[in-house]
């Protein structure tokens, strides 16, 4: 068993720690962000559809969202999805993933049309290049953000001094950055370069490999069982 901290925010913390729960692992949560609503008002106007790809644009977007009940959604995601009917939206389809998502607005939507995309601070190019590309306009409202968390855990920062964390998952090289950012004059340096740092991608695990942390390994897909799945790898 390895005693594994989680960084990530806190609705995701707790999926990942269930996971590691059924490996056999001990789970420490100490979220380096908090998921916070915007306050983004929905614009009062005409799409053909709405798109997105976090369940947290659904859980933060304020009551006026009700007022796209009657606008088709095309979102990512199962828990994305049931997260729009809980607010009384329709989801007209679910798609794996971006890639997934753009080959059926690709069929769907032939010519430009007008969408609106509820979205995070913090996201990936790949959706609005695409619906550039396709001559769509997208209006995009940013519904939560990810704020930074003023210190870690008393007891976390405790536990990693006396070297009672074995593990630390990594999931953006955002939060990489800020988990170096709290424990630097918290805790001795040696004890977090000797963690193992799993990351969920190369660029990530380029961060903290910048920090100072060699060990830093990345994931051969950035899938959180393929994360996971490293925990018993050699070192």
């Amino acid at each position: 068993m390895s005693r594994v901290l989680v960084t990530r925010a806190r609705d995701e913390a707790e999926r990942t720690a269930e996971k590691l729960r059924r490996l056999g692992h001990e789970p420490i949560r100490a979220p380096v962000t908090e998921i916070v609503a915007t306050g983004a008002e929905i614009p009062r106007e005409t799409f053909q559809a709405v798109l997105a790809t976090s369940a947290r644009a659904l859980r933060h977007a304020g009551d006026d969202v009700g007022a796209l009940s009657d606008v088709p959604f095309y979102v990512v995601g199962a828990k994305t999805a049931e997260a729009a009917r809980s607010r009384g939206l329709h989801v007209e389809a679910s798609a794996a993933d971006v890639a997934a998502l753009t080959a059926l607005l690709r069929e769907r939507f032939p010519a430009p049309s007008r969408f609106l995309y509820l979205a995070g601070c913090d996201r990936k190019d790949a959706l609005e290049d695409f619906l550039r590309e396709r001559g769509h306009e997208a209006r995009v409202v940013e519904i939560y953000r990810a704020r930074e968390v003023a210190a870690l855990p008393e007891e976390t920062l405790a536990q990693l001094a006396r070297g009672e964390i074995d593990v630390v998952l990594h999931y953006s090289a955002r939060s990489a950055a800020l988990f170096v950012a709290l424990t630097r004059g918290r805790v001795e340096p040696r004890r977090i370069a000797e963690l193992a740092h799993l990351a969920m991608s190369e660029e990530v695990a380029r961060v903290l490999r910048a920090a100072g942390f060699a060990n830093a390994r990345a994931a051969a897909a950035p899938r959180d069982e393929k994360l996971l799945s490293m925990i018993d790898e050699p070192r």
